[in-house]
């Protein structure tokens, strides 16, 4: 029942379970510029999201349930029906994935077991090529043998390149270091909006503002705004590259 949720600017880290968890959503919910990078970045038990501009360094589960839930009206708690999560029926644009990273490497993870035996787990996207609704996947970075799914034909994947992601504390601030190369721009992205997103599934609801105003994501994690006529992948805008070290918190 997240209908309208919209979950932006979160710093994760050093999570034991997940960083992200949807459990029995129809949507339309979106997860926008956000750094997700403990050892399992998603728990996806549900369908009917939009995933924009993040950085997932951790393991994505998509995991379909029998269970039926509720779907509402627009901007209301009025009941339209019940139906199981089949799973899929989400959107993918202008995020960085990466295959796990030093500081999640040895960390603890006890939900393996239960989200590797109940769905299809994954370090990118390709967990969804076992998803019973088709999934959207546009202009992403694979990076550490990270993988898209199966449907994804304009994305950049670069198996032996690693971006050396570093998590650092000094005092109360925390800053991520990450190197990035000169092909993230080379995708030609789109700027995430309404439109692009269409509509989910089941409700037949469009990913839309609270008061019911069209959608942009047109700022970056930091609130700096976007590139209009190509933004940059994941939850930073128009960084450069080489190696950065970027305050987060």
């Amino acid at each position: 029942m997240s209908r309208g949720t919209r979950i932006t600017g979160n710093l994760c880290y050093n999570n034991i379970l997940q960083d992200f968890y949807s459990e029995v959503n129809h949507g339309p919910y979106i997860v926008d510029n956000n750094i997700f990078l403990s050892k399992c970045s998603v728990w996806d038990m549900s369908q009917g999201g939009a995933y924009v501009h993040n950085l997932m360094a951790g393991k994505i589960n998509l995991s379909p349930h029998s269970r039926k839930t509720p779907y509402h009206l627009p901007h209301s708690t009025a009941l339209v029906g019940l139906r199981e999560i089949s799973g899929g029926d989400n959107r993918f644009f202008n995020n960085i994935f990466v295959a796990g990273y030093a500081g999640n490497a040895g960390q603890r993870d006890p939900e393996y077991k239960k989200r590797s035996g109940d769905g299809n787990e994954s370090y990118g996207l390709q967990a969804y090529d076992y998803a019973v609704f088709p999934v959207i996947s546009d202009r992403n970075v694979y990076l550490k043998g990270a993988k898209p799914c199966i449907k994804e034909t304009n994305q950049i994947e670069k198996p032996d390149f690693d971006p050396n992601i570093e998590i650092v504390e000094q005092g109360e601030n925390m800053y991520l270091y990450i190197t990035l190369d000169k092909s993230f721009k080379s995708l030609n992205n789109k700027l995430v909006t309404t439109k692009l997103l269409g509509k989910a599934m089941i409700p037949g609801q469009v990913f839309e503002n609270p008061d019911g105003s069209p959608l942009t994501v047109d700022t970056d994690y930091l609130g700096r705004k976007r590139n209009k006529a190509n933004p940059s992948a994941g939850p930073f805008e128009n960084t450069g590259d080489g190696k950065l070290k970027l305050k987060v918190w």
